[in-house]
């Protein structure tokens, strides 16, 4: 009678294990298909944003009629370049916006021609940045500017910190881009107006891209 108790609890213990045994596997299968769920719910997620944003570089490079690398170089350094917070987002409140802006200056600028020289040979690449100002930055010759990530690398080394000592006035940014900052400084100081139709030839880009106008037209 002993032995058969026995042997009963020996086969429920072993019943039990069993059972136990199966739903920890259970369970650990259950949390290795979350743990996939999750991490394909995360690719998908990337994928789609991938997507979005190569069609959003393909359609502003349609708009205006540029090169999507050139597109992409742009939308690149605007987001490293434009911190949340800094003076520079008073009126410019986004990357894209900055994006936007470059793109309209070298639309005016250049075309998107990466071969432009202008002023006399001082002006080159995308942005008809001068050598010299470009040099200000760090090194670089004339000829390196016409490569497209150089010529937005150091425009973005001007560009940006203009930006903040205008505490975002696009404008302003504009004219001093254009004009030099000593000199809007100078008329600004002398109560004249910096302006010289740059900045609205800049804004009215946006019109012949089929783009809203920017902030104004100065």
């Amino acid at each position: 009678m002993r032995l058969n108790e026995t042997r009963r609890w020996g086969f429920l213990t072993l019943v039990i294990g069993l059972l136990a045994g199966g739903c920890y596997w259970m369970d650990q299968e259950a949390q290795l298909i979350k743990v996939q769920m999750t991490a394909l719910r995360e690719e998908n997620e990337m994928l789609t944003k991938r997507d979005e944003q190569r069609r959003y570089i393909n359609d502003l490079a349609v708009e205006f009629s540029m090169d999507p690398t050139i597109v992409a170089l742009v939308d690149r350094y605007s987001r490293e370049y434009l911190k949340e917070n800094g003076p520079e987002w008073r009126l410019v409140r986004t990357p894209e916006f900055m994006s936007y802006i470059m793109l309209s200056l070298i639309y005016v600028e250049s075309k998107g021609d990466t071969h432009a020289v202008g002023d006399g040979g001082k002006a080159r690449g995308l942005t008809q940045i001068w050598v010299s100002t470009a040099q200000d930055y760090g090194e670089v010759t004339a000829q390196a500017l016409h490569v497209p990530e150089t010529n937005i690398f150091f425009s973005f080394q001007h560009f940006h910190p203009l930006l903040k000592k205008y505490q975002g006035n696009v404008a302003l940014t504009l004219y001093a881009w254009n004009r030099g900052s000593r000199k809007v400084d100078r008329l600004l100081e002398y109560g004249e107006s910096p302006g010289n139709g740059y900045a609205k030839k800049v804004y009215e880009a946006a019109w012949v891209n089929n783009r809203e106008p920017l902030i104004g037209t100065p």
